[in-house]
């Protein structure tokens, strides 16, 4: 019974996001960039957190996380310049309030949050950009297995997204947005008052 409860619930938040997806692309000049950006490892220094893990429950370790100043900076940069930037991250769905309150507590208001189960899920919001002719910049390391001390890519998954009709930031491109390695817990005051 759990399982089904656990299916239909989330068939139903599947189909939420996308229909919030939709809804926010017809709103949007065609013509405009749309940036998805993942958060765990490219904005969110995730890792560590996951290699010594002292937190209460995923929530907690999720609004602790700090951020990486580059990727912040460059993402500040696309909103102001008005493109659309989402973030797209392979999270719990029961994350979603406490993943935009961090977004918010970073000084980050983005277009729209999406959470997908898997990273492999990720691709039905490229292709639908692509379908509609909306031009796609997608930032995401595609890496996982970081809180084992062995860095493993989602090879088979960069090979087609490689193939995509679409601008493509991958771990190397990330790490050189991030190279000075700053990072800083989002409530302090100096990322703050650069707003």
């Amino acid at each position: 019974m759990k399982a089904l409860i656990r299916f239909w619930l989330y068939s139903v938040l599947d189909t939420w996001f996308r229909y919030r997806f939709r809804t926010m692309l017809n709103r949007a000049d065609d013509r405009t960039k749309v940036y998805l950006v993942d958060i765990d490892n490219t904005l969110a220094h995730s890792w560590p957190s996951l290699q010594q893990y002292v937190y209460r429950n995923e929530q907690h370790r999720y609004a602790s996380l700090p951020i990486f100043i580059g990727m912040r900076n460059f993402i500040l940069d696309k909103i102001r310049q008005r493109h659309r930037v989402v973030f797209i991250s392979a999270r719990s769905y029961q994350s979603y309030f406490t993943t935009c309150n961090w977004l918010l507590s970073c000084g980050i208001r983005a277009s729209e949050l999406i959470l997908v189960p898997g990273a492999n899920l990720k691709l039905f919001y490229i292709n639908y950009l692509i379908s509609k002719g909306i031009p796609v910049v997608y930032i995401d390391d595609l890496s996982y297995n970081h809180e084992h001390g062995e860095v493993r890519l989602y090879d088979d998954l960069i090979r087609e997204v490689s193939c995509m009709s679409i601008d493509y930031f991958g771990i190397r491109e990330i790490d050189l947005i991030n190279s000075n390695d700053e990072f800083t817990h989002q409530n302090n005051e100096k990322v703050l008052q650069d707003l």
